[in-house]
């Protein structure tokens, strides 16, 4: 063995990825304990085993190599589905096995993926308009910092883990509402955005803010973001039964109402008022393109906009707002038309009057005179 050779081994796996994010490592650590659970109840061979004697077969028998290689990759898709899964996880499973697979030295293509593996397909169901009323009953049924956390999320766009890790110093107060400046090291794309505060969540904020250092956190409750996000998560699930909330599911058993859905509150609401207005603010990548020429001044105006729209308890719903002057244009039509219809009549009418005051002065013009027929008459 040569002193630059380095097991090949999950530990070396994980020293390979240590760069990356917190919770990218998590994920993977758990894809492949699954991967372990299968090798194990399927050939009662740890891992590393299946993997170690796979990849030797890849020089002695390529062709064998191939084929056994995407069957067992098949019975790990199978196994994920009999366990359970949900179809997107056993993508994100199989994604983060096949990049350990091929750090260790086999080569899987993503052509080869899309023409050898079959995956189950997800059932799209239609997505749950979070409502005022639902957004109110999870506030009436949390403490005060929670209701300063919720209102942010439903304010700013931001993710749970993003909001977790920003600090008092990550705010800007020079505008006419509360700047977040969201670092590239707290996003999911690892680029920096720009967010605001509503008014009304600035209401609930501005407590803990005053009480708090610049470098403190404002809303996380530990350094490691998956620990306070696992925190808040299990709060929110007991505030979602508190609230009557925790029943609504989709058909696969997913809740309805989550973390992430104020973000889709968020998304939806600020693009009535311009059309992706929402998704750049959130940090939608292909949208925030559009908005990077807008000065920070120009974006704020912009949320100003949509603000009331945003707003929970002194809510300003847009969409109900156009029916209603829909309703009343197309009323106040029927009644111009009405007023119109009257007013031609009124015309119409006027005219024939007019015409028939003329014809009693001809009448009386050509009438012969009393005085005439008597001269007539000597």
């Amino acid at each position: 063995m040569s002193y630059l050779d380095k097991p090949m081994n999950r530990e070396s796996f994980f020293e390979h990825i240590s760069s990356m994010s917190t919770s990218h490592q998590t994920q993977t650590r758990i894809a492949l304990d699954w991967f372990e659970k299968f090798n194990l109840g399927k050939f009662s061979k740890s891992m590393d085993v299946v993997v170690r004697d796979s990849l030797a077969q890849k020089y002695d028998n390529p062709q064998k190599h191939q084929t056994n290689l995407y069957n067992l990759l098949q019975d790990f898709i199978k196994y994920l589905t009999q366990m359970g899964h949900d179809p997107s996880t056993i993508r994100g499973n199989f994604n983060l096995v096949k990049n350990y697979l091929n750090w260790y030295g086999f080569e899987i293509y993503a052509e080869s993926v899309k023409s050898r593996l079959k995956f189950p397909k997800k059932i799209e169901e239609e997505a749950y308009p979070l409502t005022v009323d639902d957004i109110k009953k999870i506030l009436d049924n949390s403490i005060e910092k929670r209701k300063a956390l919720y209102l942010f999320l439903t304010s700013t766009g931001c993710r749970i883990s993003e909001a977790l890790q920003l600090r008092k110093r990550d705010l800007d107060f020079s505008y006419d509402r509360i700047l977040v400046n969201i670092a590239g090291k707290y996003t999911k794309t690892k680029k920096p955005r720009k967010t605001f505060v509503t008014k009304e969540a600035e209401g609930y904020l501005t407590p803990i803010l005053n009480k708090i250092k610049d470098d403190d956190l404002i809303f996380g409750t530990n350094e490691n973001v998956l620990k306070s996000k696992h925190n808040e998560e299990d709060n929110f699930t007991r505030m979602r039964i508190r609230a009557g909330l925790h029943d609504l599911r989709y058909d696969n058993g997913i809740h309805k109402i989550t973390l992430h859905t104020f973000r889709s509150w968020f998304v939806s609401k600020c693009n009535r008022v311009d059309s992706d207005l929402g998704n750049a603010l959130a940090g939608h990548q292909r949208y925030m393109k559009r908005y990077n020429r807008f000065t920070t001044e120009e974006l704020c105006e912009l949320f100003i906009k949509a603000e009331k729209s945003l707003s929970v308890y002194d809510n300003f719903d847009a969409e109900e707002y156009d029916m209603k002057l829909a309703k009343m244009e197309a009323k106040l039509e029927q009644e111009t038309l009405h007023n119109n219809e009257l007013e031609s009549k009124l015309t119409q009418f006027e005219t024939i009057q007019e015409e028939m005051l003329k014809m009693i002065d001809i009448i009386k013009s050509t009438k012969p005179s009393k005085q005439n027929h008597m001269g007539s008459g000597i």
